[in-house]
């Protein structure tokens, strides 16, 4: 197997009049084409994981291997570089830039690389194409549904070909039906392009369609659980194993299957 990601005894206190450990003796790892969900009630530290592994936050002590590279051993320049040819960053506001158009958008990782201006317009093509958003392109980012826009953020996390792809709430501000099709987007991408996904969210339902949950509480893995044959009942452990945790109203979904 061809191991992405390494998370070894990873710690991050927050020093103050009052230190917070947000992330305690944490450890996992992740396989090529997985996809995994991370759970845990609000403020377990699920956040500030996702933070450490994607460089924004640097941790207290542990290591973070990607593509067996630790990346905060790099420089700052050798750093920007890591994430824009290594990571795939996938966030909850989308984060597209409203100047700019889609093609503008999805094109910005691979200039920044300065990757040939034919070569990022093959690949631009390409990726919208196979995320269907090729009639998208000239338009600005305010004229496209939520829907659209995240399929928008999808293609340009993925126009690099990013060994890992890391998704913070990306379902937080949508209705059913959006939350439904970016999901099968990002199923369809594992499946069809072998992408391998850690995603942090607090909806049952959408982790329901992950092959893989990580439960964190009190900045430790407390627990995890792989998929079976039925969603339903995935679905139904992962909600048993929330309210376990005493998790909120927010941390828990209602009932969509």
């Amino acid at each position: 197997m061809n191991k992405i990601l390494s998370v070894k005894n990873l710690q991050k206190i927050y020093e103050g009049k009052m230190s917070h450990t947000a992330l305690s003796n944490v450890s996992f790892d992740m396989e090529k084409g997985e996809f995994t969900a991370v759970m845990g009630p609000s403020g377990s530290g699920k956040s500030t994981l996702l933070q450490v592994i994607s460089t924004i936050d640097s941790p207290t002590s542990g290591n973070v291997y990607i593509n067996g590279k630790n990346p905060h051993t790099l420089s700052q320049e050798e750093l920007a570089s890591f994430r824009r040819n290594q990571l795939g960053f996938i966030f909850q506001d989308f984060n597209l830039i409203h100047t700019l158009t889609v093609e503008e958008n999805i094109m910005l990782p691979l200039s920044l690389e300065n990757v040939p201006a034919k070569e990022v317009r093959k690949r631009t093509k390409k990726i919208a194409e196979y995320l269907g958003i090729s009639k998208l392109l000239p338009k600005r980012t305010f004229e496209i549904s939520g829907g659209q826009a995240q399929r928008v953020a999808a293609a340009r996390a993925l126009v690099h070909n990013p060994s890992l792809i890391l998704a913070d709430e990306p379902t937080g501000n949508l209705d059913s039906k959006a939350t439904n099709d970016v999901m099968k987007l990002l199923k369809e991408l594992n499946r069809k392009m072998d992408s391998t996904i850690l995603m942090v969210t607090h909806d049952a339902y959408v982790a329901s369609m992950c092959g893989r949950v990580l439960f964190i509480k009190d900045g430790r893995l407390y627990q995890e659980m792989t998929a079976g044959d039925s969603q339903t009942q995935f679905y139904q452990n992962i909600l048993d194993m929330l309210t376990f945790l005493g998790g909120g109203q927010n941390d828990i979904a209602s009932n969509r299957i």
